[in-house]
């Protein structure tokens, strides 16, 4: 019996649940394990939170006085930390942002620490720590991604950090110490990361029928268009842009494939060019290179005949014994010319040759 069965403490409610034993799912470790747990959320209105296995511990980074991330160039002293490939990648992929804010510097544990990416509209918490192993391998640490923003936001990250590593990033070095660590089952990951990249590929795939309906009806109205009579437009002209519209579907479709949501919205880009290039209703018919030819024909521009006549200005010449000396000239003259012959002979002349003006006579 135990000591409060003994001393008469007070008797244990019907409602209040039972100790954990080490053989129940909700035993922990130790008290640092029970605060990392976590739920994996895909899908969800506002927020998803992910795992991510690292594979490689660089770049090296800096955290300047200001708990700002900066390069490892900063010439300011500042905390070193290990950034990680996926953290790397996620930097890539976010887009234009301001420098990331480290919440937590690393310690002792270059590798250990918090940080908070963020823009106008998506919020990216993440945190890299060990689960494994003391982080004695690269392969030790994870990073927890917290993603608060709109869903087609979220998901396109997550579909552009997975084709970035090249890898499934919910796929563990450790499984058994992976479960432990994140508070879920490898299904549980993998579900989560799948909801998301679903997602933004359905978006995508959306993107990419929409313009095959606009296409599919240029085709049925070309018709119409030859009818109509529009200005600089041509059948001929339109079919090609049109096939080629095609072909740039095409493109788009196995960029989609291959998890390149860059190259799909090139792809796409093209096709929108193409389709404007087919549609008269759009009066884009020709190109500004095409337009800037036409305001040099003679029909655009009026011009003034008098002032294209050709006037040549006619200057007095000079006389053929007038020599003009250039500087050249009188440096080489005067090369042979000392100081001493220039005072030569002035004290030796007498002062009586000199003339003597009485300027009172002109008075």
């Amino acid at each position: 019996m135990t000591g409060d069965d003994e001393g008469g403490g007070p008797p244990a409610s019907a409602e209040e649940p039972a100790p954990a034993t080490p053989n129940s799912s909700t035993a922990v470790s130790s008290p640092e394990e029970a605060q990392t747990t976590s739920t994996v959320v895909g899908v969800h209105a506002s927020q998803s939170t992910l795992w991510v296995q690292v594979k490689r511990g660089k770049p090296e980074m800096k955290v300047d006085v200001d708990g700002r991330l900066r390069h490892a160039n900063w010439p300011e002293s500042a905390t070193t930390l290990f950034l990680g490939d996926v953290c790397e990648a996620l930097l890539r992929c976010f887009g234009a942002h301001e420098p990331p804010s480290v919440t937590q510097p690393p310690g002792f544990d270059q590798q250990k620490w918090k940080m908070v990416i963020r823009d106008t509209t998506l919020r990216i918490e993440v945190h890299s720590r060990s689960y494994w192993g003391f982080g004695l391998f690269d392969s030790c640490f994870l990073n927890e991604l917290v993603m608060d923003g709109p869903l087609d936001r979220r998901s396109r990250l997550a579909f552009d950090l997975v084709a970035t590593l090249g890898r499934n990033p919910w796929e563990p070095k450790f499984g058994l110490m992976w479960k432990r660590g994140t508070g879920a089952n490898p299904e549980q990951h993998r579900k989560a990361w799948e909801e998301l990249l679903a997602h933004a590929s359905e978006q995508m795939t959306e993107d990419i029928q929409l313009h095959q309906d606009r296409l599919n009806d240029l085709e049925r109205r070309l018709d119409e268009f030859e009818e109509g009579g529009h200005e600089s437009w041509s059948r001929d002209s339109a079919e090609a842009s049109l096939v080629l519209a095609d072909h740039h579907l095409e493109t788009a479709r196995g960029a989609l494939h291959d998890r390149n949501a860059t190259a799909v919205e090139r792809a796409l880009g093209r096709v929108e060019a193409s389709l404007i290039e087919a549609d008269p209703t759009t009066e884009v018919s020709r190109t500004p290179f095409q337009l800037g030819e036409d305001l040099l024909l003679e029909e655009a521009v009026e011009v003034d005949e008098e002032a294209l006549k050709e006037q040549i200005l006619v200057h007095e010449e000079l006389p053929e014994e007038t020599h003009r000396s250039v500087p050249t000239e009188i440096a080489t003259a005067t090369d042979d010319v000392a100081a001493d012959d220039l005072l030569t002979g002035v004290d030796d002349e007498p002062v009586d040759s000199i003339p003597f003006v009485d300027l009172t006579e002109s008075e």
